[in-house]
């Protein structure tokens, strides 16, 4: 029968306990109870993990260091061209990680290294695996065959020097001999074994040669394979790491990896080397042809528009305009003064007229004429001061004077004709000049123009040239942008990694046990604990039960049972909680022991209660109401056929005659339920009933009814009214959850008078630890 220690509480809880509460304690003693558990699959998965490191084998951890440089530019010329495409841009450090991780890279170090076929040998009932000159041959595939799957595994058994035979599933051609170096075509396609210097050791064993899909290989390759910057924010240096279980192979993948990156490196270098100079070359062919064209086009400027130099010629042309126009000034003044002299020798009286000046005449003769021709004039004018006009005096020299006018106006005419021509070619010369002289800014320009782009092209095919020159020379000597720091080597493995699976069999040798109880208990939805019944109950919890499983019902009778002492003292415990619960009542205090279903113990508490309460002095009553299963008269031996609760609800018996005092225990009595009757929910609620419970309580201090359960039967609700308080029984991993929100409605809707929970069934675990998990005191 189910029991538990009582953990007293003298007051209700006002509210519901909060559902993020954690309880660390209870949740270790509910796991502590299944210690055994926890032990057997603890000592199973160490037994595996100690297999485990017996058959598996260690896994290394390869390591190699590599500086990454970056390419920087040698001069201003050099960032012109990248910028211009004609060099390749800056290699970025994470870029080369990018190409030291590459699929590319991987599958040419797998393909040349032939990593996708490994080797193993069974010694002493576990697999070696065997790498390069520790294997006794060398796989060679020559034709793979395409139709069939990548993954194939030879199995072969070295039978001397020379010869092997080939384990094969065909029964006709069982265990077939080849020789050494010889072709061998089957379902894989053509291949054969080549004998290494290992071979005489393995004579008569058996060699596994896994050939697996390159592609495959690959992928594992790339997923293990680690290239990460030592320093993000001040080195190029990368660390290149591989987990391999065979050292030498993790070294051999990594050195090679590097000699292929830094062989790619080369390659690509003169690739782009390669391509800038046909670029170059190309280039300046076409530029020496523009540069052709532009100074054949300054040359046939200048011949076109008479050009040497622009300055000079400027300065000639304004020197030449100059002269030209002192030139064309002087003619100017010799025709005035010619002018002059016309207007003069045209004058019909030229006594009152000035002589004109003749010192700009260069002609000697006009000169000669125009003096004579005034003295003549002269002459004249004094004759006429002293004769007569019309004297024939005169005759002379008027001949004279007319004769002079003539030659002076042909000399005149002839002098003016030759100034005019003089003076009209002078315009027409300074007009050229003043052409000249204007259009030479236009032509300068345009002349400067045509050098600049002569300049630009001589320009650009200079450094072209000089690019040129420089390609050639790195052309010539290419060297990896990439040093290797450290050679690939092989760290020490850590003595924690050999205690990882054992730490790992622990872990799971706990968490397993503990998900299975876990699951169970949640595919159970059971009340699993006190927190349970605290988190969802708002009523207290009065009293904890054990669970024992004793030869008697009352847990008085086995006295030399381990666990009698603390079940008694339980009981007691919760006959104490009692009094507290009736508070002031002495005599006359009717407690009602409910359930939900059946098997909750509730007749189990309500027996040993009643034993508790007589052995301390109380005269104790027990009212069995479950005629449904009435277990009374078994538990304290009773007479079935005596009358009880049925006979006296149906009159046939006096309340005097339902009472059977227990033998064995001093101040105990009880009244059965009697035969079963059909109508005996009726009966309860009739005055008879009341009546009964009134007499009671004038003569017993305590009366305890035993009801059926409440979600079976309803009479416990018929004589809850008659009742002072309620004790209700609640069994660990026995109640269901879902019968929680029942017990809660009956608290709310007060249909149980001053309603608290006896807990009954708790694991005996915690008297086993409370000096290190210790209880809350009872009162």
């Amino acid at each position: 029968m189910c029991a538990q220690k009582v953990n007293t509480q003298t007051s209700k809880r006002p509210q519901v306990v909060a559902d993020d509460d954690f309880d660390l304690r209870e949740i270790i003693i509910k796991y502590i109870y299944y210690w055994p558990v926890f032990l057997l699959f603890t000592m199973l998965t160490m037994i595996g993990a100690y297999a485990f490191h017996l058959v598996s084998k260690p896994t290394y951890e390869i390591k190699a260091t590599l500086l990454l440089q970056e390419e920087k530019a040698s001069n201003d010329i050099q960032s012109s061209l990248q910028e211009m495409g004609i060099a390749g841009a800056q290699k970025k450090v994470e870029n080369d990680r990018e190409i030291l991780q590459s699929r590319r890279l991987i599958e040419m170090v797998i393909n040349d290294l032939k990593l996708w076929a490994s080797y193993k040998v069974e010694v002493n009932h576990l697999t070696e695996n065997l790498y390069k000159d520790e294997s006794p041959v060398e796989f060679i595939l020559l034709h793979r065959n395409p139709n069939v799957k990548p993954s194939q595994k030879v199995t072969i058994t070295i039978e001397n020097s020379t010869n092997f035979t080939l384990k094969t599933s065909d029964p006709e051609n069982s265990n077939p001999e080849y020789s050494f170096s010889s072709p061998i075509s089957t379902t894989l396609g053509t291949w054969q074994l080549a004998p290494t210097a290992s071979l005489n050791r393995f004579i008569g064993k058996t060699i596994v040669i896994n050939i697996d899909d390159p592609k495959s290989v690959v992928d594992v390759y790339q997923q293990n394979l680690i290239v990460e910057l030592k320093d993000k924010l001040e080195s190029s240096a990368v660390d290149i790491t591989l987990k391999d279980q065979i050292p030498q192979r993790g070294q051999d993948f990594i050195n090679y990896l590097i000699t292929l990156y830094n062989k790619n490196e080369v390659l690509e270098k003169n690739r782009k080397t390669k391509s800038t100079l046909d670029f170059i070359d190309q280039r300046l062919d076409s530029l020496a042809i523009e540069l052709n064209s532009a100074e054949k086009s300054v040359e046939d400027y200048r011949r076109t528009h008479g050009l040497t130099d622009v300055t000079l010629q400027s300065q000639s042309y304004i020197q030449s305009a100059q002269a030209n126009e002192g030139r064309l000034n002087e003619v100017n003044i010799q025709l005035k003064v010619i002018n002059d002299v016309e207007a003069y020798i045209n004058a019909p009286n030229v006594s009152d007229k000035t002589v004109p000046t003749t010192l700009n005449i260069g002609d000697q003769n006009l000169v000669a004429l125009v003096q004579s021709y005034t003295d003549q004039q002269r002459e004249r004018a004094r004759m006429l001061a002293t004769t007569p006009e019309m004297n024939p005096a005169f005759e002379p020299i008027n001949r004279q004077i007319a004769s002079t006018r003539a030659a002076i106006k042909e000399n005149v005419n002839n002098i003016k004709s030759s100034l005019q021509v003089t003076r009209k070619e002078l315009l027409t010369v300074g007009s050229r000049f003043r052409s000249s002289i204007e259009s030479l800014p236009g032509e300068d320009r345009e002349l400067t123009a045509l050098r600049r782009i002569q300049a630009s092209k001589e320009s650009l095919y200079n450094v072209l040239l000089q690019k040129r020159e420089e390609t050639a020379l790195s052309y010539a000597s290419t060297l990896s942008s990439a040093r290797l720091v450290d050679m690939a080597y092989v760290l020490p493995l850590k003595a924690t990694k050999a205690l990882i699976p054992f730490i790992a069999a622990m872990i799971l040798g706990l968490l397993i046990p503990a998900g299975i109880i876990y699951l169970r208990d949640t595919i159970k939805n059971h009340v699993t604990s006190r927190r349970t019944i605290e988190k969802l109950l708002p009523t207290a919890i009065s009293g904890e039960i054990e669970e024992a499983r004793l030869r008697s019902q009352i847990v008085t009778d086995d006295i030399n049972e381990k666990m009698n002492f603390t079940l008694v003292e339980q009981f007691r415990s919760l006959r104490t909680q009692l009094y507290y619960l009736h508070d002031t009542e002495s005599k006359g205090r009717v407690t009602l022991m409910a359930s939900s279903v059946a098997g909750e113990g509730k007749s189990f508490i309500t027996s040993n209660l009643g034993v508790a309460l007589a052995t301390s002095g109380k005269k104790t009553i027990i009212l069995e109401l479950n005629i449904y299963r009435p277990v009374m008269c078994d538990i304290f031996n009773l007479p079935t056929t005596h009358p009880g609760m049925s006979h006296y609800l149906t009159w046939e018996s006096l309340k005097e005659d339902v009472i059977q005092n227990s033998v064995t225990y001093r101040n105990l009595d009880i009244i059965a339920s009697g035969q079963f009757i059909p109508n005996f929910s009726e009966l309860l609620d009739r005055k008879r009933i009341e009546i009964l419970l009134d007499w009671l309580r004038l003569h017993y201090d305590h009366i305890l009814i035993d009801t059926s359960p409440l979600q079976v039967i309803g009479d416990a609700n018929i004589v809850s009214r008659l009742c002072d308080i309620t004790l209700y029984v609640v069994r660990k991993n026995f109640t269901s959850k879902k019968q929680l929100p029942f017990i809660n409605n009956l608290y709310a809707e007060q249909q149980l008078p001053s309603m608290s929970i006896v807990f009954n069934g708790v694991d005996s675990v915690k008297d086993n630890y409370k000096d290190y998990f210790p209880t809350r005191s009872s009162q």
